[in-house]
């Protein structure tokens, strides 16, 4: 049953975007209930058309089991999302694009939104670091709003209410796409984890949500990694030579090959951009290949693309600091699991380095782990003179002959340059919110 059939809907979860799909399901004159699964007991018998649920919410919770139990359809919040956009015509005159994935999905947003070129168009756009608007006449931040799909409507409540017309928008979307906008890219399915009380893997949620988009011409983009042999997904590739687009670094090129757009052409070509000088060339690759492609995929010419790219705040980046070489990977999205590759790139400056790991827990939701800290520092000890660890929690839980305890970030950072001489390197990789 469609959200436009059901008169009695219940949503679950609104720690994750219940409340936001509630409200817009009431201007659409729906009979709406709201019920937080995490800290609410369910003792009354359902009497709903339609249920909507988060794709990452635990089967085991007694209203999702009398619900099943009762036959009563169900759909999650990202297909909410998209029905409800096309009820309301959300999107009208706005090209917009989605990106999920493991990794990359901020980095991806904010080039996307760099290759734009703010001469031509109004974009609004949405990731875990920020929400605003940009124009050649001005920019508008809006406060802060998490990336749950449900968010992708109260952007576009907020954006009408401060009378901001758009025609482009960008979302970074958890836990996989909605279909409701033009494009859909997946950055990544590496490091995968399990969702759902255990019982899915994130992976599989994601490639399911390319379904929402598989009617629409050049509108998915996935690294060909991120497919399973057995799929028959018909989408632009980004990565290699055999894909849809890759980077010539050494060329300073973007090359795309028969790549389809959302108006049904299949484009070819070359673009040349300015110096490949964001830091760790093959780190942003990948987040740069599927930023261009999503450009192209909207049917953007490709003389129309601008070229002049930099690093993505709030991301990583090579910065001097006193003379040292500092390496910025602190943010929101650091993850442990991709020091190995940081540290390969640092090791391009000196073999002299120090390392800064941890969490300042007060800006993040979801921490870091003190077994995996732990597993990091034994590996890579030998491999630094000196590893900070920033936040309270791990202080004194982890051994080793040359591991610190900072308190923040700030402190670690400062330790770091009085620990160290000009020329060394400083991989800072600590989990917080920019």
């Amino acid at each position: 049953m469609s959200i436009k059939e059901a008169c009695r809907i219940l949503v679950l979860d609104p720690i994750h975007g219940a409340e936001v799909i509630a409200e817009e399901l009431k201007e659409l004159e729906k009979q709406v209930e709201v019920f937080d699964p995490y800290h609410q007991t369910f003792s009354k018998a359902l009497d709903y058309d339609l249920v909507i649920a988060p794709v990452h919410l635990n089967p085991n919770f007694e209203v999702v089991r009398q619900t099943l139990k009762m036959e009563i359809p169900i759909v999650n919040h990202h297909e909410a999302v998209k029905e409800i956009a096309a009820l309301k015509n959300l999107f009208a005159g706005i090209k917009v694009v989605e990106v999920t994935g493991t990794v990359g999905k901020t980095a991806v947003c904010e080039l996307i939104c760099q290759l734009l070129n703010k001469e031509k168009f109004e974009v609004l756009s949405h990731t875990s670091s920020s929400t605003r608007f940009k124009s050649a006449e001005k920019g508008v931040l809006f406060p802060r709003i998490g990336s749950t799909p449900a968010n992708m409507l109260k952007v576009m409540e907020i954006a009408r209410e401060k009378n901001l017309k758009p025609n482009i928008a960008v979302f970074e979307v958890s836990l996989g796409l909605t279909g409701a906008g033009n494009v859909g890219v997946i950055t990544s399915l590496k490091a995968d984890y399990r969702i759902a009380g255990g019982t899915k893997d994130a992976s599989v949620v994601k490639r399911g949500s390319m379904k929402n988009y598989e009617s629409k011409h050049g509108s998915i983009i996935v690294h060909p990694g991120s497919l399973r042999t057995d799929e028959e997904v018909v989408a632009n590739t980004f990565g290699n030579k055999d894909n849809s687009l890759w980077i010539s670094k050494r060329e300073n090129k973007v090359i795309f090959n028969r790549l389809r757009t959302i108006t049904g052409d299949s484009i070819s070509g070359e673009i040349a951009f300015k110096s490949f000088d964001l830091f760790g060339g093959e780190y942003y690759r990948n987040s740069l290949e599927a930023a261009f492609c999503a450009v192209l995929s909207l049917g953007i010419p490709p003389e129309e693309v601008n070229t002049n790219i930099s690093a993505v705040k709030g991301r990583m980046k090579l910065e001097k600091l006193k003379g040292r070489f500092l390496i910025d990977n602190s943010n929101s999205g650091t993850k442990l699991k991709f020091l190995d590759e940081i540290t390969r790139m640092a090791r391009q400056y000196s073999e002299k380095m120090i390392l800064i790991v941890g969490e300042e827990s007060q800006y993040v939701c979801e921490g870091v782990d003190l077994e995996e800290v732990k597993q990091v520092v034994k590996n890579v000890a030998s491999d630094f003179v000196e590893i900070i660890i920033v936040g309270e929690e791990f202080r004194d839980k982890i051994e080793g002959e040359n591991v610190f305890f900072s308190d923040d970030l700030d402190s670690a950072l400062e330790k770091a340059v009085n620990d160290s001489e000009e020329g060394f390197v400083i991989i800072s990789n600590v989990k917080t919110w920019r």
